[in-house]
């Protein structure tokens, strides 16, 4: 597998100085430090991109007690050139604008795969899928009519994860306008438990979600597998807006 990384999640377990806050905007900060990692050519390459090919933000886990970096790259490239030099970063950053630094405790390589894994995963064995769990980790929005969303829509989840996966993949795409309305009829929202989130962005507060949705497939083997695959590809694409900035931060589970 180590030769064919193309889909990649990273967590660094972080602490900073007293005088700086770590809060889920400071992901803002931190794509700054990536920017300076990976040097003017790519992050000027990366700017021109529509769809970003990595998304990272920061939580805190209360399992472990501790404030997490995670970072997650969906191309080969973006993998070798954001991040395995994180993996790499000296142990100690200053963060120009918060006049600091920040310290990463541990490294933790969280899943290494490829699409043709990926799709396998979903497609082989008899398994039905019924539900799935996302969590916005992260203040989650979409602009629609030049309008922040402050509330999920299953048609427009999937309509963003579809176009991710259409985007990047190297195996097999899944373009097609009759495949998006039957998603968009295969699952609806059963039940959620949200709150309005603001994510602070260069003194702009965007408006948005944080919390958990909870999506009901229908009784279509083929358009629950599709459904579980993009469900499952949502945490390294990260969901909506901003995602390289810190917002859009997803984890998620898919229930048989």
């Amino acid at each position: 597998m180590a030769d064919n990384v193309e889909i990649m999640a990273i967590e660094l377990g972080i602490t900073a100085d007293p005088s700086i806050k770590i809060v889920q905007s400071i992901g803002s900060v931190l794509h700054g430090v990536l920017m300076e990692l990976v040097g003017t050519e790519y992050a000027g390459q990366l700017h021109e991109m529509g769809l970003r090919p990595y998304s990272q933000y920061v939580f805190f886990d209360k399992e472990k007690g501790q404030y997490i970096w995670r970072l997650s790259a969906v191309t080969a490239e973006a993998v070798n050139r954001i991040l395995r030099p994180v993996l790499d970063m000296p142990e100690k950053i200053f963060l120009k604008q918060k006049r600091g630094y920040i310290y990463i405790q541990d490294r933790t390589i969280l899943e290494e795969t490829s699409y043709e894994a990926l799709m396998a995963k979903f497609w082989s064995g008899e398994a039905e899928y019924a539900q799935a769990k996302l969590r916005c980790v992260t203040t989650t929005s979409f602009k629609v009519d030049q309008q922040y969303t402050i509330f999920p829509e299953a048609f427009r989840i999937y309509r963003y994860l579809l176009r991710q996966w259409n985007q990047f993949t190297t195996f097999e795409m899944m373009d097609s306008d009759d495949l998006l309305a039957a998603l968009e009829s295969a699952a609806f929202i059963r039940d959620y438990n949200l709150r309005m989130g603001m994510y602070g962005l260069e003194g702009v507060k965007i408006r948005g979600f944080r919390g958990q949705i909870i999506m009901q497939f229908k009784r279509n083997l083929v358009m629950q597998r599709i459904l579980a695959l993009l469900t499952y590809y949502s945490q390294f694409t990260g969901l909506g807006i901003k995602t390289a900035l810190g917002m859009g931060g997803i984890q998620s589970e898919v229930v048989q």
